[in-house]
């Protein structure tokens, strides 16, 4: 398989976030690992997979916050945090306490004169 230039790759990530990609063809467990792994070679999923299969979440945990803590977790997860800040900052506009704002009616420039 050829290397995808920068802008085909986005393009294609692009359309797979819209859901407008469908799969070309049916891929096997192991050839999607293969092709993932080829992608990818610093993602590593494995040791945070058997941690959560074997219930110890605080390892699972620890694990994925090590690989955020990676060039290549940092560039995974930066996307998705650019589109949850919104959000984030929506909540915390919601959760803090507003002052009441005290309107006094505006004067006209007739009253003015009169005072």
């Amino acid at each position: 398989m050829e290397p995808l230039s920068s802008e085909e790759a986005r393009r294609r990530f692009r359309a797979v976030l819209d859901g407008r990609h469908t799969p070309r063809r049916r891929l096997s467990v192991a050839q999607a690992k293969a092709r993932l792994r080829e992608v990818d070679a610093g993602l590593d999923i494995g040791p945070v997979l058997s941690a959560v299969t074997r219930g110890q979440w605080r390892s699972a945990v620890l694990s994925l916050l090590a690989w955020f803590n990676t060039d290549a977790g940092r560039a995974f997860i930066a996307p998705l945090m650019l589109k949850l800040l919104p959000l984030a900052i929506g909540l915390l506009d919601l959760l803090r306490p507003h002052k009441k704002r005290v309107h006094t009616p505006a004067q006209s420039p007739k009253d003015k004169a009169d005072s």
